[in-house]
């Protein structure tokens, strides 16, 4: 059982936990070694936005990604991010908008360094202009300081 930190090429431990998106909540339970918890999705959940919402969870959870690099992790996120088509990079952006702060604040900065600015402006709408997000791969962010990541 491969968790989605590796199949993303994020780290290569593979975790005893198992986190399921659901739009409603569930206690979590243990099956043999594994401890299989869920988290609340507030996107309605299909076939077919499953990989961005996965996308979106990774990066909300980048902070807890065991034996990465937040700076290799930041340019492994980048590079999926960029081999979207168009098309996933607007559902992505809309996915986002239920996400919390940091989470659009982080897919603005890479967005905007990939040069689909245009696509920021509903996230960018979204944030609070004065509050800062910390992050640990702010250093890699060339538009951190635009998107207010520390």
């Amino acid at each position: 059982m491969e968790s989605i930190y590796n199949q993303l090429g994020l780290t290569t431990q593979v975790s005893n936990i198992i986190q399921i998106g659901r739009n409603d909540v569930r206690p979590s339970f243990k099956r043999g070694s594994y401890k299989i918890s869920f988290v609340r999705q507030k996107n309605i959940i299909t076939k077919e936005n499953i990989p961005l919402l996965q996308i979106l969870d990774v990066i909300r959870s980048l902070k807890r990604i065991p034996d990465t690099n937040p700076t290799l992790a930041y340019k492994r996120l980048l590079a999926i991010i960029r081999d979207l088509p168009r098309k996933e990079k607007k559902s992505l952006v809309e996915l986002a908008l239920k996400y919390p702060p940091s989470t659009r604040a982080f897919l603005g900065a890479a967005l905007n360094e990939l040069g689909d600015k245009p696509l920021t402006k509903p996230l960018r709408e979204s944030l609070n202009p004065i509050s800062a997000y910390k992050l640990p791969a702010a250093s890699a962010l060339k538009s951190a300081g635009e998107w207010n990541i520390k």
